[in-house]
């Protein structure tokens, strides 16, 4: 893992100039959206990316996690886009149904 820069999801997917392709982004929450990639945080200050032409398919979820607290149990449920590519699936959560929502459109518009 790198702690600065910008890696692709699979080596294979590595594009040119992905620094500059970033700084025009779009913001969504913890990820970034161009015309070219998605960003996602890559842990440390670095991000890895999957370019959009890899894209095969999105699909909006829900995921449930459950916690502890002192006075008892309870669930946390967070939208998700679930986004498959060439070399697997990547899991996006957000805490936003509204943001989710709007990731998803972008993404299946831009694939």
């Amino acid at each position: 893992m790198a702690f600065w820069g910008y890696r692709p999801v699979l080596p294979e997917f590595e594009m040119e100039d992905p620094k500059g392709d970033f700084r025009t982004s779009e913001v969504i929450e913890q990820y970034h959206l161009s015309g070219r990639a998605l960003y996602m945080p890559g842990g440390g200050f670095s991000w890895k990316y999957l370019p959009l032409d890899r894209i095969r398919g999105v699909i909006p979820g829900r995921e449930r996690r459950d916690e502890e607290s002192a006075m008892g149990g309870y669930h946390i449920e967070q939208p998700t886009v679930r986004v498959i590519h060439e070399g697997g699936v990547e899991i996006l959560t957000l805490e936003s149904a509204r943001e989710a929502d709007r990731l998803f459109s972008l993404l299946k518009k831009n694939y």
